[in-house]
């Protein structure tokens, strides 16, 4: 699963805690730790969350693309 590595890269580059993410998202700091490690899979509108935290696209947390970056 590559968003498990991505949302850990994502937030040790931003410099954020699991709680800050789970706050900023909606839901627990376990939650946030389970999708880390890979044993548990966000919902869709959760992933949707976590690309609007971080200011990426859902293609990119997903492992579809390596840009980053938003479509606008």
């Amino acid at each position: 699963m590559i968003l498990n590595e991505r949302l850990k890269k994502l937030r040790l580059q931003n410099g954020v805690t699991q709680k800050a993410i789970a706050e900023g998202i909606g839901v627990t700091s376990v939650s946030v730790q389970r999708f880390e490690y890979g044993t548990a899979r966000p919902k869709l509108d959760t992933v949707i969350k976590l690309a609007d935290f971080f200011n990426v696209s859902t293609d990119y947390l997903l492992g579809r693309s390596d840009n980053p970056a938003r479509l606008q």
